[in-house]
């Protein structure tokens, strides 16, 4: 009996000591440093002296990643032989769509950014493919023209149609698309960037918003059937395969969850094919990931979880939910991949003391780090501090 005791007190003590020993290990594992994150859109630059001063004002406020974006509708801010120029550098006609600006914005940012050890990430929007009531000029041969067939088709049999400020998606199911989306990525990998951020990745579900632009005597409840996508026939074929002629709304949600899923590992290969191991894969996600789930068929958490990006971003926009859609994305991402792979948004838009209080949420939450949108509420189209960024950035900073 005494022996059985003594080789029970012993293995207890040696227990004991594996465990302060393995938690003595784990606390002096590095932490990661905070991401502070930026994001600046293609309507804050049009010219080179906007994004030098974009980049040095960035860098002052002592942001560590810029978030800048060079792909808007199927137009690129950056030398592409896949996409024509943005018109908006050549001025504000649509006709001057692939017009070469004389420079290079992305190549441009990234010089600048150097000097200053700032992260430049090339922020691209991946599924709208046209915007506004014009369509590109037929030379320019942009998506809207040149692929009609790539573009969602709603339940009503018609196809997504831009309008005056909302865009029109093309279709994460076809290969075509995805193809051209890797394209896309080979071309920024090309640059020196330390990241490619990823925005709009995701089903249109919000876009009976503005449906009534073109369908203005529709019921609301055509409204959100025009909506709802996408009905061409290579999604129906594909969705039909994979589980039967009666399909269930879970079946769909799976479906067009692992459509756009399936863009993100091909993005995510092509860039590790293309760098492998010095750029980050980062993506713009919605703030509730419950509702990205099952309205937009975006599954962050699942992305964190298995790491087909770097870091999933959440747009955590709102004021009353914001506690709350931290706690959900620290679930559905679990608790470690929150701490590496979870940076959380927030809207300049609000007012500064609830953005305060929303900082100093963030920075004892145990995720990866913060990132702002966005940089023209911080700074006016001078590229001067705003009084919202003169009382904000000072508690950006760690």
């Amino acid at each position: 009996m005494k022996r059985f005791c003594f080789l029970f007190t012993g293995l207890l003590a040696v227990t004991a000591l594996v465990t302060v020993l393995f938690v003595s290990l784990r606390s002096m594992q590095p932490s990661l440093p905070p991401v502070r994150a930026l994001w600046v859109t293609r309507f804050d630059y049009s010219n080179p002296q906007d994004v030098r001063s974009i980049v040095g004002n960035v860098a002052e406020a002592g942001f560590t990643d810029l978030f800048f974006q060079i792909r808007g509708n199927g137009t690129a801010y950056y030398n592409s032989k896949l996409e024509p120029w943005a018109y908006e550098l050549s001025g504000d006609q649509v006709e001057r769509l692939g017009t070469d600006p004389g420079w290079d914005p992305l190549q441009l940012a990234i010089d600048e950014a150097k000097p200053h050890g700032l992260r430049v990430h090339a922020y691209m929007n991946v599924l709208p493919g046209w915007k506004g009531l014009k369509d590109p000029p037929p030379e320019a041969r942009q998506l809207w023209r040149e692929h009609p067939e790539w573009f969602m088709v709603d339940s009503l049999g018609r196809k997504m149609l831009p309008t005056s400020g909302w865009y029109s998606f093309i279709n994460p199911v076809l290969p075509e698309v995805r193809q051209h989306l890797r394209g896309i990525v080979k071309e920024l990998c090309r640059y020196e960037v330390d990241g490619i951020h990823l925005d709009y990745i995701r089903y249109p579900h919000d876009y009976y918003l503005v449906a009534g632009q073109h369908y203005p005597d529709a019921s609301e409840a055509e409204l959100h059937r025009h909506a709802d996508f996408s009905y061409d026939p290579a999604s129906l074929g594909a969705l039909h395969e994979a589980y039967g002629a009666d399909v269930t709304k879970a079946q769909i949600t799976r479906f067009r969850c692992e459509s756009v899923s399936r863009v993100v590992r091909d993005l995510s290969y092509t860039m590790q094919l293309e760098r492998p191991g010095n750029c980050l894969l980062t993506a713009a996600v919605m703030g509730d990931p419950s509702e990205g789930k099952h309205s937009a068929y975006q599954d962050s958490g699942l992305w964190a979880r298995k790491g087909y990006v770097d870091w999933v971003v959440q747009m955590n926009y709102g004021t009353k939910s914001f506690n709350r859609h931290i706690e959900a994305i620290r679930n559905v991402a679990g608790r470690r991949s929150f701490a590496s792979s979870v940076v959380v948004g927030i809207y300049c838009k609000n007012d500064v003391d609830t953005l305060v209080e929303q900082v100093e949420t963030v920075k004892t939450s145990g995720c990866r780090g913060l990132a702002v949108f966005s940089y023209n509420f911080l700074f006016d189209g001078q590229h001067r501090i705003t009084e919202k960024g003169r009382q904000l950035l000072p508690k950006l900073r760690p």
